[in-house]
């Protein structure tokens, strides 16, 4: 029975993105792709007596053991859910999402903002490299701002070539880059999937078998730098043995541990919170100063993780967590099934001289690695700053009317 739904959730994962590649849809291709990574150590159920989904601290299963037939349930339902809304999209007649730029937005007010988004992400890295011990702990969340401002001008880039807004764009992704990984953090991978998904999508027309592969192998290239960078900071002997462990069970790998948890102890029911996580994710959107200025405590913070089911220093929760400590079994299907069906709704070619919705693309490529490994609120951090955005680039419009 066990090999039966792993051998299933593989082969949907497969079918799933040979679909979405194949009909450019690269975002849906992503969130399936890193959906699925951490069951993966379900997959030794297949040759093995044992399932291993983490080498320290007792993570081995027997493939006997219910608990590992509950978690290949989860993984099942949240790939069904994710196959059912892509066929469901794919028959739903295409609509292309409309952002009004033109008419009211003009390529002036994207530029000019283009200029304050280089100069916050120029000054916050330029901070990182000086004070290369000390993380950026002005608010929460002012990685993602780098980030998302680093991408505006990207995506400025890729909308309104230029010489300027292209050598601009590299210099900040490579400095970026560089100013992360000194730091021993690897948020830089989200940056560059977002830059690589934005330039496939922008040049969808060109994208071949050859293009394609050769993306996946400089994807599997930052995947390495990425677990290199991760050893280093965690003081781990480079041997071949290390290495092969930590390709293996990374931080993508320990988010399933709160998962285990839930399906261990709360599998009747009792925890259910019928919705409240999300509640409180909206809840949790402004910046912490403004909590602080009223003296409220934010619902969902860092140092706050009684609202937030996770296990310290253990990583993140992922997304089939969340929606089952909400609505269980039910809530792992519909919350894929709602996921895909509003990234088809982002997932689209883009047009030319299509700046709003190119950098709504790219904001949430950036974000799908995050939203799934820890919970929508990265998500909803991205469109809270593609919304703050709108509003500044309608500033610069009224100014200049």
């Amino acid at each position: 029975m066990i090999a039966m739904m792993v051998s299933m959730c593989l082969l949907i994962l497969v079918i799933q993105c040979a679909a979405c590649l194949m009909s450019k849809k690269y975002l849906m291709a992503l969130y399936a792709v890193c959906y699925s990574v951490p069951f993966l150590g379900l997959i030794s159920s297949l040759w093995s007596d044992t399932v291993t989904l983490w080498p320290r601290g007792g993570y081995d299963f027997n493939v006997d053991d219910f608990f590992v037939y509950r978690l290949s349930l989860v993984w099942l339902l949240g790939v069904l859910g994710g196959l059912l809304a892509y066929l469901l999209v794919m028959m739903m007649p295409t609509r292309v999402l409309q952002c009004y730029e033109k008419g009211f937005f003009s390529p002036l007010d994207f530029k000019i903002a283009g200029f304050i988004f280089f100069g916050v992400s120029a000054g916050l890295i330029s901070y990182r490299v000086v004070n290369i011990d000390s993380m950026i702990e002005a608010f929460t969340g002012t990685e993602s701002v780098m980030v998302f401002s680093i991408i505006a001008v990207v995506a400025l880039a890729l909308v309104y070539p230029s010489r300027l807004l292209a050598t601009s764009s590299v210099l900040l992704v490579i400095f970026y880059c560089v100013a992360n990984a000194i730091t021993g953090d690897r948020d830089f991978v989200v940056l560059l999937v977002a830059c690589m998904l934005g330039l496939m999508s922008r040049y969808s027309k060109h994208i071949k078998f050859m293009a394609l592969f050769a993306l996946a192998v400089f994807m599997l290239l930052v995947l390495a730098c990425g677990v290199m960078i991760s050893m280093v900071r965690m003081d781990v002997d480079l041997s071949s043995d290390n290495i092969a462990e930590f390709f293996l069970f990374n931080s993508w790998n320990a988010i399933i541990l709160p998962l285990v948890e839930q399906l261990s102890n709360f599998w009747g029911g009792e925890h259910l919170r019928y919705g409240q996580t999300y509640v409180d994710m909206f809840l949790s959107l402004a910046p912490s100063p403004i909590y602080s200025m009223f003296g409220i405590d934010k619902p969902i913070a860092a140092d706050n993780p009684a609202h937030w089911y996770q296990l310290i220093n253990m990583g993140g929760i992922h997304v089939a967590g969340v929606a089952f400590e909400n609505f269980g079994l039910f809530g792992v299907f519909l919350n894929s099934a709602i996921s895909i069906f509003f990234l088809s709704v982002i997932d689209k070619p883009f047009r030319e001289y299509d700046y709003l919705r190119t950098f709504l693309y790219m904001l949430c490529s950036s974000s799908v690695m995050h939203w799934v490994w820890y919970g929508e609120m990265y998500l909803l951090n991205s469109l809270v700053f593609f919304v703050l955005s709108l509003g500044l680039f309608s500033i610069f419009r009224i100014a200049r009317a």
